[in-house]
C-alpha cells in the first residue's frame, strides 16, 4: 500500500478481555502504518451485523473484534454470538463479491497491547492489498 493510503481498522473489544486501560491507549501506537480506532463494549455479543457492515461503509478497511474465549464470557454465550456474527457477516461480504477477511474475530483471555498489536497486524496481512 502506497504511504498516502494507510488502511484504517477498527478493533470493537469487550471490556472484559483486555488487560487494562494502558493497553488500550498503548496499542494503536504499537501498529504501524496503519490508521487504528479502538472501541470498547460491554461485551461482544453487543456486536451486531448492521453495525459492521456501517463501520465497512463508512469507510473502515477491516474491522476485528477481540472476545473472551469460549466458556470465559462472563454473559456465558457473548463472545460464541459474537463468532456466529462475524462469520454470518463474511458470508455477506462474500456472496457480494467482497473480501471476508475484511472482517474477524479473535478469541482470547486477556489481550495486552502487544497482543493488540499483534492480532491487528495479523487481521492486515490476512486482508488483501
Amino acid at each position: 500500500m502506497s504511504e498516502k493510503c494507510q488502511p484504517n481498522i477498527v478493533v470493537l473489544y469487550c471490556n472484559r478481555s483486555v488487560g487494562s486501560a494502558a493497553d488500550v491507549a498503548a496499542a494503536p501506537g504499537l501498529v504501524k502504518d496503519c490508521l487504528v480506532r479502538l472501541v470498547a463494549m460491554p461485551c461482544s455479543s453487543k456486536v451486531e451485523v448492521p453495525h459492521i457492515l456501517k463501520l465497512l461503509a463508512e469507510g473502515a478497511d477491516g474491522v476485528l473484534i477481540l472476545a473472551c474465549p469460549e466458556g470465559g464470557c462472563q454473559f456465558l454465550v457473548g463472545s460464541a454470538r459474537a463468532e456466529k456474527r462475524v462469520r454470518y457477516t463474511q458470508s455477506l461480504l462474500q456472496a457480494a463479491g467482497l473480501a471476508e477477511k475484511r472482517v474477524g474475530i479473535v478469541r482470547e483471555k486477556r489481550f495486552s497491547a502487544e497482543t493488540i498489536a499483534q492480532q491487528i497486524e495479523h487481521h492486515l496481512r490476512a486482508e488483501p492489498k
